[in-house]
């Protein structure tokens, strides 16, 4: 029979054993949560990232180069990624370091600087190509380059002011003796314009037009180009707009001038050849005289801008009109049918006459009339 001390010793050692075995299941379970935590990766693509060049600024000048690039970043961090995703906390750089490059083109290869110990990236693409040249500077006179409608539409070049006239144009050694000239490049403006203002950087160009690279930015200079515009005679015709008032059969109106002048782009005017204007005819009974503006838009410039037309109306069945200043009624015929003539003997011995009335002229005498007078007659409906 074993001892009582025997049998409690051998009690506590197994319960020391359930014990520590417990502890390091739980230790195992809690290491192996950890492990799938930590397994978790996020990801950020980030693109035009600006590339930092490392040179002596004050002795070369680089050229050639893809100045953005795409960089992947990847971390189990999800914030310190954010912080390095977001451009206003952002730490890195992409550098490509030229400070021990010999002149010429070279493949660059780019790094990461700055960037969080927690977060890997990866650059796209790895390498740029850039050009290293000693830098020079010179003076060139500047021409204005003018936008190719200009001349497409017909526009005379009057007078090119370009201020200054000379400038400055910092670049490498040897692209600056392929500079052929330098250039300010205007760009369209809106139809119409007989003035062109511009402020525009300037731009070097070799002798096949092709633009070399130059200091950025570019030095500046204003242009101002005085322009004459494509002109056109059209004609001015009517056009009544309302309803006439009862008993109006028609109305003849009566222009100042005919024409008007325009002017603006050759494909504008082009499609032009009359302009009407219109003539609120709904309240006219008698004979009227209104200034009507002649109708343009933004496309091109009418003159004169306004022209007198005289409304006369016409009453049906009687032919009769209202004159302007008493009201009184004038007959104008526009039949052309022709009255037989009446023997001498059959002729009556006297004829009435209407106080205020006028004899009635012949169709052709009439229309002649209104041809002379530059008038012309449109039915009121």
């Amino acid at each position: 029979m074993k001892k009582p001390s025997q049998s409690n010793w051998f009690s506590g050692l197994l319960a020391l054993l359930f014990a520590l075995l417990l502890f390091f299941n739980a230790n195992a379970q809690g290491n192996m949560a950890n492990i799938v935590t930590t397994a978790q990766v996020y990801d950020e693509m980030l693109y035009n990232i600006p590339v930092q060049v490392e040179y002596d600024h004050d002795k070369y000048f680089v050229s050639g180069y893809e100045e953005t690039v795409n960089v992947h970043l990847s971390s189990a961090n999800r914030i310190q990624l954010n912080l390095e995703s977001n451009e206003d906390t952002r730490n890195f750089q992409v550098v490509a370091d030229l400070t021990k490059t010999q002149l010429g083109t070279s493949e660059i290869k780019l790094r990461v600087k700055g960037l969080s110990t927690a977060v890997t990236a990866e650059i796209e693409p790895k390498t740029i190509t850039a050009t290293i040249e000693k830098k020079v500077t010179k003076s060139f006179d500047v021409q204005a380059q003018l936008p190719e409608s200009v001349e497409a539409e017909g526009y005379k070049v009057e007078k090119i002011d370009i201020s200054p006239k000379t400038v400055e144009i910092t670049t490498g050694e040897e692209t600056a003796k392929a500079i052929d000239r330098v250039i300010a490049p205007l760009s369209n403006v809106k139809q119409s314009v007989d003035t062109i203002k511009q402020t525009v950087n300037v731009q070097a160009l070799d002798s096949k037009g092709q633009v070399l690279s130059i200091e950025n930015p570019a030095p500046q200079v204003k242009v101002v180009v005085n322009l004459s515009l494509p002109t056109k005679e059209v004609g001015l015709t009517i056009s009544p707009t309302g309803s006439p008032p009862a008993g109006v059969a028609h109305y003849t109106f009566n222009l100042s001038q005919q024409k008007a002048e325009i002017k603006g782009p050759k494909s504008v005017l082009d499609a032009i050849d009359t302009i009407e204007l219109p003539v609120d005819v709904s309240t006219i009974r008698t004979s009227t005289k209104q200034t009507i503006k002649i109708p343009t838009n933004t496309a091109y410039i009418v003159s004169p801008e306004e022209v007198e037309v005289t409304i006369n109306p016409i009453f049906a069945g009687t032919n009769t009109g209202f004159s302007e200043k008493s009201g009184q009624s004038t007959t104008t015929s526009f039949s052309s049918q022709v009255l037989p003539s009446v023997p001498s003997s059959e002729k009556p011995e006297s004829s009435s006459s209407t106080p205020n009335s006028s004899s009635v002229p012949s169709s052709d005498s009439s229309a002649e009339n209104e041809k002379e007078n530059g008038s012309s007659s449109v039915p009121a409906n």
